[in-house]
Parts: C-alpha cells; structure tokens; sequence
C-alpha cells in the first residue's frame, strides 16, 4: 500500500543525501553531468520549504554545485536556483517513497531548464541489494506505471 506523500510526510524522508539509482532524463544520460549527489534541508513549513543542493561532475571532471530553494505550491514542488542559477527554475513531485524512506521516486516536469522524465533517488548510506529488482516489484506502489519503469535508465547496479 502506497504512504501517503503529504508535505508533513515529505519533511519527514526528504532531508539528507541522496543518489542517483535510475533516470530516463537525458541531462543525467548524456555524458556530460555524472555522479549526481542530491541534498534536501527543511527551511520551514506551511507552506514546506526546503534547500536543496545538487552536486555533480562537470564532462572535464570539476564539481558543478546547484543551489536554491524549493516550496511547495499546490501538488509540487517548484525549485528556484540561487546565484549565477537564479533564474533556473525546476518543477518536481514526488511520486512515491518506500516504507524505509529509502528510496523515492521523483517527476520532473518540462521548465524552460529541465525536461519531464522520472529519477529514482536511493538515499545515501541505505543498503537495498539490487535496486531495479525492488523498484519492479514495488513499482505501483512507488507511483511508476509499465511505461515509466520501461523508460529507466539504471545508474546504479548492485551493492
């Protein structure tokens, strides 16, 4: 049975670190932005604010840092960049969580900067076994249709 996703719920298993497990989003596909690190702090809630950070490798191999603030609005999420990014914005839902909060999965939804595609997010230090095996056999209740699962990329193979 799927956990209800509420901001109160959402505050409860965003913050921390969190990996990259699986991704149909070419920014994350093409090479170019590798070994994303995702970062979630609760600022404050009603409405739920978070920061959130996302670290990766640039193509020459220099860490690349996004930074901003996210909120709450409606079902979503919205992301705004801080600094040189402050213009940057990103839309994202969360789909579904596992009971131990240890993987998410989140929907991106098509901005200017980013396109819509799904990332399956593990948080850091979680010890899960083979991740594409526990998504597919809880993939309904983590908010995944056939066709969202066909379209995954995984990223990260076995512990």
């Amino acid at each position: 049975m799927a956990t209800s996703l509420t901001p109160q719920r959402l505050a409860e298993v965003l913050p921390g670190a969190w990996g990259l497990g699986a991704t149909s989003q070419l920014f994350w596909l093409d090479g170019r932005h590798g070994e994303p690190r995702f970062t979630f702090r609760v600022a404050g809630m009603s409405p739920l604010r978070l920061t959130e950070t996302i670290e990766f490798a640039n193509l020459d191999g220099r860490p690349r840092i996004l930074a901003g603030k996210t909120r709450w609005v409606r079902d979503e999420f919205v992301w705004r960049g801080s600094g040189a990014d402050a213009l940057v914005t990103r839309r994202w839902s969360a789909a579904g969580v596992d009971e131990t909060g240890s993987i998410l999965v989140m929907r991106n939804r098509r901005t200017r900067a980013f396109a819509n595609g799904i990332d399956i997010l593990v948080r850091e230090g979680a010890e899960l076994g083979e991740l594409r095996t526990i998504v597919a056999s809880t993939a309904a209740e983590l908010g995944l249709s056939p066709e969202d699962f066909a379209s995954l990329t995984w990223i990260r193979r076995n512990d």
